[in-house]
């Protein structure tokens, strides 16, 4: 969502022809010990058009001319390939058919469209007659979204290397600030391991455990953008559940420690500024 979110960006500031590559949800996840995704993309209503990266050659300053010559008569597109950490709007302006990486998790690059992407992230309707309920039980009270992520994040110890999770002791410093400024809130929790979570978060009271083994993930953050605030995991999953919602008035909670290593937590510019971090 991110990286369709600066897509557009390119698009509509700067006119560019945006193609996108999904080549790499074909990976052989296990042997690269990464967590299986599907693409989901296209639950969404959008105007999309895709690349297939075999088609592409990737130059770089060691290349000669004529090594060049060779991959365009193969019929190979040539590209300059910018990475996020390197990249720079001017080099957008200059050069063209750049093949761009990276995760572009950083708000203010789709702030001044943000309407267009709450508009290009419009949510199919919630068919499932518990989920109708639990949306007239979240619109009708101070609701508030709970989001607990574990799965790969405790059991890949790559993954749990570099983000790590969020304490018990931030949801309870949390949820306390929330009930502080707003008495008998209600709050849903979301999460990808229920019975952990059913066994372990008594201490939030008037809560509902959402979440379940059924519904599919577009529903599920479907229902979370309807809640009125948030505490979110340090995830994008629950980032894009708050910022989806349109309450004006939404209070949003984020962990300050989004990374375990510090030197990528120094860089992250995930969180909006006005978002409270605990």
């Amino acid at each position: 969502m991110f990286q369709y979110a600066f897509g557009k960006v390119l698009e509509t500031n700067l006119k560019q022809k945006v193609l996108y590559d999904k080549s790499w949800f074909y990976l052989d996840f296990a042997k690269a010990n990464m967590t299986p995704r599907n693409f989901e993309l296209a639950t969404f209503s959008l105007s999309l058009n895709y690349i297939d990266p075999t088609g592409l050659f990737f130059r770089n300053k060691q290349h000669s001319w004529l090594t060049i010559l060779k991959q365009r008569l193969k019929r190979k597109i040539v590209c300059n390939k910018i990475y996020e950490k390197s990249f720079s709007l001017e080099q957008l302006k200059t050069k063209s058919n750049l093949y761009l990486e990276g995760y572009w998790q950083n708000p203010q690059y789709f702030e001044r469209i943000k309407e267009n992407i709450l508009k290009d992230f419009s949510f199919p309707e919630l068919k499932n007659p518990e989920d109708a309920d639990l949306h007239d039980q979240i619109s009708t009270s101070k609701s508030v979204a709970v989001h607990i992520r574990r799965g790969d994040y405790i059991n890949n110890p790559t993954t749990n290397q570099h983000h790590g999770i969020c304490s018990f002791e931030y949801y309870k410093k949390a949820a306390e600030l929330i009930v502080s400024k707003l008495p008998n809130a209600k709050f849903f929790l979301f999460t990808d391991d229920p019975e952990f979570v059913k066994n372990n978060f008594g201490f939030i009271s008037n809560a509902t455990v959402v979440s379940n083994s059924t519904r599919s993930d577009i529903d599920e953050l479907n229902l979370m953008h309807l809640c009125k605030h948030f505490i979110i995991a340090n995830s994008s999953f629950s980032w894009w559940g708050a910022w989806l919602s349109q309450n004006p008035e939404k209070i949003v909670i984020a962990p300050k420690q989004w990374y375990k290593n510090p030197e990528a937590n120094e860089r992250c510019r995930i969180v909006p500024e006005n978002w409270v971090r605990l």
